[in-house]
C-alpha cells in the first residue's frame, strides 16, 4: 500500500525511483530515491526532518571512504552514495503522513 502510494503520487521529474528487473521478487524493506545533487538530498532531508519525518541515507558513506580500508578512487559509489534517500515504509504509515511526506518531496525539489 505505502509502495504503490509513493509510485503513484511521487513526481518522477523530479526524483529517480529504483527500477526492478525483470523475474526480481522485490521484498519491499526499502524505498531508495535517487535526487540530482547531494544539495537536493540535504535540502528535502532537512525539510522532511522539520516534519518529524526521518528518511534514512542509502548505502551512505561510500565504502570507498570510510578510514579503515585503503583509498580507492570509486566515482560511481561515490556519486550515488550521496544521492540516495530512503523514504519511511512500514505497514503503520498513514495516509495523512503518505501525503505529507509526498507533498514535501514534490513541492521542496522546484
Amino acid at each position: 500500500r505505502v509502495v504503490d502510494f509513493y509510485n503513484h503520487n511521487l513526481d518522477i521529474t523530479k526524483v529517480q525511483l529504483l527500477k526492478i528487473r525483470e523475474n526480481t521478487h522485490w521484498n519491499y524493506s526499502y524505498y531508495p530515491i535517487i535526487l540530482k545533487d547531494e544539495i537536493s538530498l540535504l535540502k528535502l532531508q532537512r525539510a522532511l526532518n522539520d516534519n518529524q519525518i526521518f528518511p534514512r541515507r542509502y548505502f551512505y558513506p561510500s565504502l570507498n571512504t570510510i578510514n579503515y580500508i585503503e583509498k580507492q578512487n570509486m566515482p560511481i559509489s561515490e556519486i550515488i552514495s550521496s544521492t540516495v534517500l530512503c523514504l519511511p515504509l512500514f505497514v503503520g504509515l498513514n495516509d495523512c503522513d503518505l501525503k505529507l511526506i509526498v507533498s514535501l518531496i514534490n513541492n521542496t525539489l522546484k
